[in-house]
Order: structure tokens, then sequence, then C-alpha cells
């Protein structure tokens, strides 16, 4: 995925065109994108990262749950990066990929 350069994306997402935001700065970059599936369960797209990111060198972190139209959210952090996967309710079920640097603690 363009601004994801390790992120799979999963078998039977397609990349929305023309969705992906990116910033850098000096203090680090945010990088947004979203995919969309018809077919999908949203818990197997959640699944799916769940199982690919260890092996990408990503650690699951609990994050507090989103208000926002997408429900089903996971984060995770890898050398001071942080990457959120959430899952709308619609269908096709919109996937977001937010990546943000964060600062170390």
């Amino acid at each position: 995925m363009p601004g994801f350069e390790d992120l799979p994306l999963m078998d039977g997402l397609k990349q929305s065109d023309d969705t992906t935001l990116s910033f850098d700065s000096p203090g680090g970059r945010i990088i947004e994108a979203y995919a969309q599936s018809e077919e999908i369960e949203k818990q197997k797209i959640m699944d799916f990262y769940d199982r690919t990111l260890p092996q990408l060198g990503w650690v699951r972190v609990k994050k507090s749950a989103s208000r926002s139209s997408f429900p089903y959210m996971h984060a995770y952090m890898r050398e001071g990066e942080e990457l959120t996967i959430s899952v709308d309710d619609g269908i096709p079920a919109t996937v977001r990929f937010e990546l943000m640097t964060r600062e170390k603690e």
C-alpha cells in the first residue's frame, strides 16, 4: 500500500483510490489510507492483521474504543510508531489504516 511500505493488503480488500493522506514533519509522520470489501467479514479482517502484523514486528496494544463509525479497532506499536486498523459497520466494509509517530515516554 502506498505510504505503508511493509503493510500487506489482505486478499479481498481493495485500496480506495486517491484516499491516502500523508503528512511529514520534523516530529514524525501521519499516514491514512482506506480499503473496502463487500465479501469479507469484519472479524476476519481484524483476525488477519492480528496474525500477520506480529510477524512484521508490530505489537498489539490496548486502546480505548472509538466513538466514530469504526467500532472494530486494533492498535499496534513498532519502533515509535502506532498503527491503528479500524473497520466500520457498513456494506461494503471500509477499513481505515492510520500510522502515526508517537513520542517515546
